[in-house]
């Protein structure tokens, strides 16, 4: 196990690559009625547009994974970055629907193997008490990301203009790809593969009930959080009818509200391991509750006032921020050591199927009724599926091992 300081440093750095992932992955949602503008695009080819992030993410989040497990989380990480951050930057150069398309698929093939990434840097460095408060403090620099987004954005376009501002930013992100080449040191699994414990193949992890159900809980929860991260500020421009700088400051709210959420939900549930509670109803108790809460959205849907409308947005992505914390911690807890970026990468890959979804739909959904009431209850639905997933699929919480490779 590492020094308590350079502990610290590891989640510093977790926590800032979190923020840049964020910036560059919300970047296009912030500007989307300029650049539909613009270029001429329409509502239901935007949310082709938003969801083409996630294409790639889907089918890079478990080979990402691989590739940290087999290479080392330093180096794939590294390279990842650079190239999210370049195929942002040029998001600045588009013309035309199928650049965009292009920029947005490099940003999500690019962005794909961070979080499996994280489980692995997590399982390897922290011991169980201290993870579900580790993924929320780097969980909640996501939730950073996305709350300075919208401001850093308007300022960006106010001074300069769009394009300009994805240069800014997606160089900007190089940054962070230099700390973390000359400061992170690898660690490998403290505990090695016996001989008669081969890896597991991710096919395999399938089989384990638990892994079936956190899959499952990530894809119905991620439907509603996409849906936050495409077209949040559209729909406070769009339905609200709020202007760019008052968007700026309002569609960082929730976000804001999350990153404070996720690092005090995930200390008070290692509270509870460490009070005598078992994992499994530390982790699950407050994970469901924060799933029901966050269905909340579905009010603010019908909010005739949207000051009301966003403080209802406010709590719906604050507790599902709470409970994305929580659910990595979990897939900490249950994956393999020397399994545990393959295992990330199939959870995430659930939640990025999801991505693919919800933009689209949300831009099918406003092309037909003019409005997002019906998006913003479809995903409050799935939230609560969410809930159920994880109160009546996921079983013992507890690490995989030989004797569970079947259901």
């Amino acid at each position: 196990m590492q020094s308590a300081k350079y502990r610290l440093w590891v989640v510093f750095l977790l926590f800032l690559g979190s923020i840049i992932n964020a910036v560059d992955r919300a970047s296009l949602s912030t500007v989307t009625p300029y650049i539909m503008k613009e270029l001429n695009i329409s509502a239901g080819l935007m949310g082709i547009v938003l969801s083409a992030f996630f294409w790639a993410y889907v089918t890079m989040n478990i080979p990402g994974g691989g590739l940290a497990d087999k290479y080392g989380a330093k180096k794939v990480l590294g390279w990842s970055a650079v190239l999210w951050s370049v195929c942002s930057a040029l998001t600045g150069r588009v013309t035309i629907f199928w650049h965009l398309l292009l920029t947005r698929i490099g940003v999500g093939a690019g962005e794909a193997a961070i979080f499996p990434i994280y489980v692995k840097i997590v399982n390897n460095n922290f011991p169980t008490e201290e993870r579900a408060t580790v993924t929320g403090c780097y969980s909640s620099g996501l939730r950073l990301g996305f709350a300075l987004t919208p401001g850093l954005m308007a300022v960006l376009m106010v001074n300069y203009n769009w394009r300009k501002a994805f240069y800014i930013t997606g160089i900007g992100s190089l940054l962070w790809v230099v700390l973390w080449y000359f400061t992170f040191r690898e660690v490998r699994e403290e505990r090695p593969v016996k001989a008669e414990e081969p890896k597991i193949p991710w096919v395999v992890l399938l089989r384990h009930r638990t892994v079936v159900g956190i899959v499952l809980c990530k894809f119905f929860q991620d439907y509603l959080y996409y849906l936050f991260v495409s077209w949040l500020p559209a729909y406070l421009i769009m339905e609200r009818r709020f202007t760019i700088m008052k968007m700026g400051l309002y569609a960082s709210l929730p976000w804001l509200t999350g990153s404070i959420a996720q690092p005090f939900i995930g200390w008070v549930s290692d509270w509870l391991i460490r009070r005598g509670v078992s994992t499994t109803i530390s982790r699950k108790s407050i994970m469901i509750t924060m799933q029901c809460l966050a269905a909340s959205a579905v009010f603010a849907a019908y909010a005739k006032d949207p000051m009301v409308a966003v403080w209802l947005l406010t709590l719906s992505v604050a507790c599902e921020s709470a409970a994305t914390a929580l659910l990595w911690a979990v897939c900490t807890e249950v994956a393999p050591p020397h399994a545990a970026g393959a295992l990330g990468g199939i959870m995430n890959t659930g939640g990025a199927i999801a991505g693919v979804l919800a933009p689209t739909l949300t831009g099918i959904l406003l092309q037909f009724t003019g409005n997002f009431q019906k998006s913003l209850l479809l995903g409050s639905l799935m939230i609560l599926i969410a809930a159920f997933c994880m109160l009546f699929v996921v079983r013992e919480i507890s690490p995989i091992s030989q004797e569970h490779y079947s259901v």
